[in-house]
């Protein structure tokens, strides 16, 4: 069953820590930075070196989150969640809809867990009216 990442903490972590970032750089070209030398303009780039950490934190936590999944899994929402077919549910299917055996069971089970068993059949049958076409154009060459 498709299972939304959640993403939203790690994403208010990377907004706020990138605000910070903007305040910091606003802070070092503003009237501000008048008369106070070196050792503060080092300062508040050691703290935007922090800054940066952070985002970069941020962003490999999104990017694990994100690896850990298919491509067809990132567009779900969450509201589109199904339960997972079982072997009987897919052996069923393909003994009704004889199209659908031309594709491997986990390919059924992924596209299924998302979109539904009617829309992998749906896509097996435009399969099967194109691909006469497809096969004389590959052979034509």
């Amino acid at each position: 069953m498709y299972q939304r990442p959640d993403l939203n903490g790690p994403l208010a972590n990377l907004r706020s820590n990138v605000e910070a970032w903007k305040t910091s750089l606003a802070r070092h070209a503003s009237e501000e930075r008048r008369g106070k030398g070196l050792a503060w303009d080092v300062e508040l780039m050691e703290e935007r070196d922090d800054l940066a950490a952070k985002i970069v934190e941020d962003f490999a936590t999104i990017d694990a989150e994100l690896s850990k999944r298919w491509v067809i899994d990132n567009a779900a929402p969450s509201a589109w969640t199904i339960d997972r077919l079982t072997d009987e549910q897919i052996a069923a299917a393909k003994a009704d809809w004889p199209e659908l055996g031309m594709f491997a069971d986990c390919t059924i089970r992924q596209v299924a867990d998302v979109l539904g068993i009617r829309m992998v059949r749906a896509m097996a049958q435009e399969a099967v009216r194109r691909a006469p076409a497809v096969l004389k154009a590959r052979d034509s060459q």
